[in-house]
């Protein structure tokens, strides 16, 4: 046993509901596309599974411009007249995701809380680098994190130039204040836990020093288990919309061999160590632990 020198912690659907905000800001890009070509909107969303799953994404930053149905519509168009065509569709999901994009109560307060006690705080998410970090930027949370480890952004697709994509004028916005951002190996994905391996070894931590905090058993709690840290089931992160949820299900890169995989996770699921019902007790469960590591040590 040790006491807890830093927490690593999931970030969709761990400090905000990713779920509930990318949805319907999907949606409103959906919606405009078919305004803007006649086509109709589940045959979009259909185009759409399609690139998220050869892209292994559902936050592939091109995915409007490889469409397959709305090639028609761009003969002879170049890669960066076609991200000028489509812009009020690609405007429309950034305005809804603006408006959605909003914490869980008590995130902020407890990063607050962290911090101040002397605890790293680090990410450890599927997302890709700038979607992460640009998250967490918007919620204004960024400064509290140290390191976060996530896999690399995709590359541009030919023909265009940063330059050509980049929507904010401000260069803050493609940068940042974390100062390690680690890259797992190519492919590895929660629960390997070489997902953690280099976090933790960058960071000069042992796994009984880190308490790991994610709203997923398979991969959160299993990632925790398999790399030897303490693990926390965020609760309030489970509860989706079932509507939602079922949009979710039209476009997600998922395929049948992922579910096939999450089944045998399920095999080899366990009970989390700790569970929490609320952000804050996250502090409430590294407390207990340091009582656990104090009383050990004064025997």
């Amino acid at each position: 046993m040790a006491t807890i020198k830093a927490v690593v912690t999931d970030l969709d659907n761990t400090l905000y509901d990713w779920v509930d905000y990318y949805v319907p800001s999907f949606l409103a890009m959906v919606e405009e596309l078919s305004r803007l070509t006649g086509l109709d909107v589940e045959a979009l969303k259909a185009a759409f599974k399609r690139i998220h799953e050869k892209h292994r994404t559902t936050e592939y930053s091109f995915a409007v411009e490889e469409l397959d149905v709305l090639r028609p519509f761009n003969e002879g168009l170049s890669q960066k007249q076609i991200l000028q065509k489509y812009e009020t569709a690609i405007r429309a999901f950034r305005q809804v995701r603006k408006r959605s994009l909003t914490l869980y109560p008590g995130v902020e307060r407890t990063l607050e809380n962290l911090r101040n006690r002397g605890i790293t705080i680090a990410a450890a998410t599927e997302a890709m680098s700038f979607h992460a970090i640009y998250r967490l930027k918007q919620l204004g949370i960024e400064d509290y994190f140290a390191a976060i480890v996530c896999p690399p952004d995709h590359g541009l697709p030919t023909g265009l130039t940063y330059e050509d994509v980049r929507f904010y004028d401000d260069p803050s916005k493609y940068e940042t204040s974390i100062s390690l951002v680690v890259h797992p190996p190519r492919n590895v994905r929660k629960p390997d836990p070489q997902f953690l391996e280099t976090l933790l070894v960058e960071m000069s931590l042992r796994p009984e020093e880190v308490l790991y905090v994610g709203d997923s058993i398979t991969k959160d709690i299993l990632l925790a288990r398999r790399s030897g840290t303490y693990d926390a089931l965020a609760e309030y992160g489970r509860h989706i919309q079932p509507e939602k949820f079922a949009e979710l299900l039209k476009i997600t890169y998922w395929t049948e061999e992922d579910l096939l995989l999450e089944g045998r996770l399920k095999g080899e699921a366990v009970t989390p160590r700790f569970t929490l019902t609320k952000a804050d007790d996250i502090i409430t469960v590294v407390d207990s632990i340091q009582r656990c590591y104090a009383r050990t040590i004064s025997r």
